[in-house]
């Protein structure tokens, strides 16, 4: 029943919330209702992944850029001791 509460989602049960609804005759989840859930995960496994790439290049670029700040400090800092 805890995962049924987890489960509710603004005063409404969500797709997966519904697997947890069900008639307690029901021995399990119907076909459509599993592609369905099955459809909406590789959707949010698809959106984190295309995330994850574009944070990963981000983090990269800031590397470079911090490589490239910490070059330039150097060589001001020998011109500055000159």
């Amino acid at each position: 029943m805890a995962e049924a509460q987890l489960a509710k989602k603004g005063g409404s049960y969500s797709l997966i919330g519904s697997i947890f609804h069900a008639p307690s005759g029901d021995k399990g989840i119907s076909a459509e209702l599993s592609m369905e859930i099955n459809a909406r995960l590789q959707a949010v496994l698809e959106d984190t992944l295309v995330k994850n790439i574009t944070l990963k290049e981000n983090v990269d670029t800031l590397g470079q850029e911090i490589s490239r700040l910490s070059r330039e400090n150097r060589q001001l800092s020998l011109v500055v001791k000159k």
